[in-house]
């Protein structure tokens, strides 16, 4: 059986090479030499790093802060000076409270004087939401000050106290339960961050006031090394610690956020636009998050408009539109205002942290997010075209240059001032936590990816300034994002066929790790229950099929009719589909010594979810007001629930949508995802049901 895989697995190939045109080693496909020198010639990682130079200037969190509108009018400004269509800054509602501090600082008066805080040294001094105060009180060391144990023994009232626990909890703890005048907080000296980035000053927010009504007070942030110092020298010391503690801050009445849009209008095709964001809105540094990929939009935009204006590249058959948006509420209300624009959207790719300096930190990848199995589509197979040549061309490689290609890098894509590291990336399975989950997410269904450096030690603290980026991984990163969004504006019914055939070409190869996890399956259970495990296997081959059938199926979209071609790719992947089956019951056959496979059956939660039909009955308003009332279920990943929602069409069964993302689970490994079990998937369709999103019929 294997043999005769291999022999129809062989077959496919050759059809695949004799519908592929030949490309020259080390070429982008999909894109020309031209288009390619131009676009990798003109974007520019040293001009994205000027616009940080402006976004580091201002504190900008969510809610009606000062800075956030100076961003706002600072992109909107560039934004139609590179010329730009139709750009406007969109002011939107939020349920943020605006706050802006005016001035705050914290001395120590007593035993001695000396200066702990001030915000003139960095804004994350003070946390946001912090209350105006003119305070002089005992500075009380209270530990971590999150529990009561914390307390015994100690009178508070009217006093500030140094903890290095969870903001939230000490401020319970401390002042809406003990009365203590403020709060003075540091990284614990003992954990991981603390001992190896003692200088570190976190980004913090205190709420504005209890479920009771009662008002927060104020905290000021210093770093795990002063913390530290301040704890020893009181600890040592006869004399008790006294401090002032000045505050001035404003918190306003008028809820805002805000989003800047422009267009690069397409030729042909207004309701297929191609989306870039990135999210003007976080502290004051955040010059990786999310300067990085706020400037990296803004250069794309440039270099495009200016290529185009100049006549080196065409313009595209597409709309590519341009959003720097407040994260994740920005697109939400944008949505619920605007329900039916995302019919006008084909993919969106976001940048979230694509500055970071390599060499500062080993640990740092460049990740680029798959779409989520619920939305398989072909921009998964651009995005990693792309990525492959990028790293490939930014990796040295001692046959390489043994082949005589150049070294260290055969196409580099380094910036005038920046590093000369390789590109260190890679595609991972699909996360949220940043803008594009809003397109992803139901209902507005549109397929989105996310470059997102992880891990990243720096990530809102005072580190994550101008010093810890690199110019030339923000150029590599604005080339592939630029690179993915051309070819997808352009590509129309005589470049379907050849995504058609990458789509199909990577797809095989998901099969075959599908086909992997299926036989480990069922290898790791022949002394547990077999049966399951070969349903299990079984399914997951089944459901990797379906997903990329999807995808194949996707690139109709770029075309009046369904292409030949895709319809033939299907049938192929049906047919490879049916030889890993056939394939797989000859392997559990073989490693178990069973005549025959087990008879695949239904448990009685999977026979219930069988006999329902989850359907959507809310539209993007509905989600952006009720999505907070779903009920999470205990040990059901969130990212699984995400797509439980998702894969909610009115068509599949409960019992076909606990298969799908128990495949999607299984393929990136408990893990990433956890478990997902038939009772989990019942419990969050109930929760669904409840909080008025769904009905299940």
């Amino acid at each position: 059986m294997m043999r005769a895989l291999l022999l129809f697995t062989l077959s496919v190939v050759i059809f695949m090479l004799c519908a592929m045109p030949l490309t020259k080693a080390q070429n982008l496909a999909f894109l020309s030499e031209e288009e390619y020198r131009y676009l990798v010639g003109e974007i520019s990682g040293d001009a994205s790093y000027e616009h940080l130079r402006f976004y580091t200037q201002f504190h900008r969190p969510r809610g009606g802060a000062e800075g956030l509108m100076e961003a706002a009018r600072y992109t909107e400004r560039k934004a139609r000076e590179y010329g730009l269509e139709d750009v406007k800054l969109i002011k939107q509602a939020s349920t943020t409270t605006p706050w802006n501090a005016r001035r705050a600082e914290l001395w120590l008066v007593e035993p001695d004087i000396e200066l702990i805080a001030n915000i003139l040294q960095t804004p994350i001094h003070l946390a946001d939401n912090s209350r105006s105060a003119n305070v002089t009180a005992e500075l009380i060391d209270i530990g971590a000050g999150s529990s009561d144990k914390d307390y015994e023994g100690k009178d508070i009232k009217g006093k500030i106290v140094l903890a290095w626990g969870p903001l939230g909890a000490v401020n319970e703890q401390a002042v809406w339960k003990r009365g203590a005048a403020g709060i003075v907080s540091y990284v614990d000296p003992h954990s991981p961050q603390g001992m190896n980035y003692p200088h570190q000053i976190r980004w913090l927010t205190l709420p504005l006031q209890s479920s009771d009504g009662k008002p927060s007070t104020f905290a000021f942030g210093i770093s795990a090394r002063q913390g530290a110092s301040l704890r020893s020298r009181m600890a040592a010391s006869s004399k008790p610690f006294k401090v002032h503690a000045v505050v001035e801050s404003e918190i306003g009445s008028e809820k805002w956020q805000v989003m800047v849009e422009g267009f690069i209008r397409g030729t042909a095709i207004q309701d297929q636009d191609i989306v870039l964001t990135g999210h003007l809105q976080e502290e004051k540094f955040s010059a990786n998050d999310d300067g990085s990929g706020c400037a990296n939009v803004l250069e794309i935009a440039r270099a495009m408009r200016k290529l185009i204006n100049e006549g080196k590249i065409k313009r595209p058959l597409r709309n590519i539109r341009f959003w720097w948006v407040t994260e994740i509420s920005s697109e939400r209300q944008y949505f619920a205002d605007n329900p039916d624009e995302s019919k006008k959207m084909l993919v969106n790719i976001n940048q979230d942290m694509v500055g970071a300096n390599q060499g500062q930190d080993l640990l740092r990848v460049q990740n680029i997010t798959r779409v989520p199995f619920s939305r398989f589509h072909f921009l998964n197979d651009i995005a990693e075209a792309v990525i492959d040549f990028v790293v490939k061309s930014n990796t040295a490689d001692l046959p390489a240059g043994q082949a005589g290609t150049p070294q260290p890098y055969p196409k580099p894509i380094l910036s005038r001032l920046g590093t000369r590291h390789r590109y260190n990336a890679r595609l991972v399975p699909f996360h949220n936590n940043t803008d594009h989950m809003t397109f992803n997410e139901a209902p507005i269904g549109v397929p989105a990816i996310s470059f997102t450096n992880w891990p990243d030690n720096y990530i809102h603290t005072s580190d994550d300034d101008l010093w810890n980026i690199d110019r030339t991984q923000l150029q590599r990163n604005a080339f592939a994002v630029a690179a993915i969004a051309y070819i997808i504006a352009n590509a129309g019914e005589a470049q379907a066929p050849r995504i058609a055939t990458e789509v199909y070409g990577r797809a095989a190869i998901r099969l075959s790790e599908a086909y992997k996890v299926a036989t480990d399956l069922i290898v790791s259970n022949l002394n547990s229950d077999r049966a399951d495990a070969f349903k299990k296997a079984a399914n997951q081959i089944h459901q990797a099929a379906l997903r990329e059938i999807k995808a194949i199926e996707s690139v109709a979209q770029l075309t009046k009719s369904r292409p030949a071609i895709v319809q033939a790719l299907v049938a192929n992947l049906k047919q490879l589909e049916q030889a890993y089956s056939n394939d797989l019951n000859a392997y559990y056959k073989s490693v178990t010594g069973e005549a025959s496979v087990p008879i695949i059956s239904y448990t009685q939660k999977e026979k219930e979810l069988q006999n329902i039909r989850p359907e959507l009955i809310a539209g993007p308003k509905e989600f952006l007001e009720q999505r907070g009332k779903i009920k999470s279920v205990q040990g059901l990943h969130n990212l699984m629930a995400f797509e439980i929602l998702n894969f909610i069409d009115g068509q599949r069964t409960g019992v076909e949508i606990y298969q799908a993302v128990s495949a999607e689970a299984l393929q990136a490994g408990e893990y990433y995802y956890g478990k997902v079990t038939p009772e989990m998937v019942a419990e969050y369709l109930k929760n669904l049901s409840d909080a008025g999103l769904i009905k299940i019929r």
